[in-house]
């Protein structure tokens, strides 16, 4: 008995790929608008096709968001985010991210977006990035205060609520805020590296203890 092949049509596959960025499309539409919640049924009017579809390509809040996250990460950076590798290399990271994020209006709608289910996106898929930026400010060996001071100036710089506001509302052109920043994040390395040399030379030797002279 002969077993039938499993025959997949390539437009169907295409027909089924542009359905799914169809709905992530109109849930992204909503999480500019600020919705406090994901609706299916609006995304289905949205996108064109039936709620029962909406579900079957996302059947749950949970894939729903890491959706959403992948789906930003494509728009946002195309050529795919490559983290930190560590402390020299953080100029360069934060000028990647803001560089990519400019370069989509959307950033500026989603960047002042109070909606909980866009805080929630952001940090899914921010998650990683964040603890590279953390893990290479430590790898300096600054006084614990600098870096944690350091730390958190660096993180609040990392996503694109940074940025659009340089343009925004203080004029600056968009092609240039991608170094402005990077060369801060250089500043506050240097900064950091400085202290971490100065921090090894003050640091006292060891020393060795001394037994009690014979008599």
């Amino acid at each position: 008995m002969s077993r039938a092949r499993l025959y997949i049509s390539p437009k169907r596959e295409a027909q089924a790929a542009a359905t799914r960025e169809a709905i992530l499309e109109a849930f992204v539409a909503q999480l500019s608008e600020g919705r406090d919640a994901l609706s299916p049924s609006d995304a289905a009017a949205r996108a064109g096709v039936s709620l029962r579809t909406v579900h079957t390509h996302f059947a749950n809040s949970e894939s729903q968001i890491i959706a959403i996250g992948e789906y930003v990460d494509r728009h946002f950076h195309p050529s795919g985010v490559v983290v930190a590798s560590g402390p020299d290399d953080l100029p360069r990271y934060f000028h990647d991210i803001h560089e990519n994020a400019l370069l989509s209006p959307l950033t500026r709608v989603l960047s002042t977006s109070q909606s909980p289910v866009w805080k929630e996106v952001r940090q899914k898929r921010r998650a990683r990035r964040l603890d590279a930026i953390r893990a290479a400010v430590k790898a300096i060996g600054a006084p614990p205060r600098a870096t944690e001071n350091a730390t958190a100036m660096l993180l609040s710089l990392s996503g694109a609520d940074a940025s659009w506001p340089m343009h925004d509302l203080y004029g600056l052109p968009l092609e240039r805020i991608p170094g402005v920043i990077a060369n801060t994040v250089t500043l506050i390395v240097e900064q950091l590296q400085a202290q971490a040399r100065s921090l090894g030379r003050n640091a006292l030797p060891a020393t060795k203890a001394t037994r009690p002279r014979k008599k």
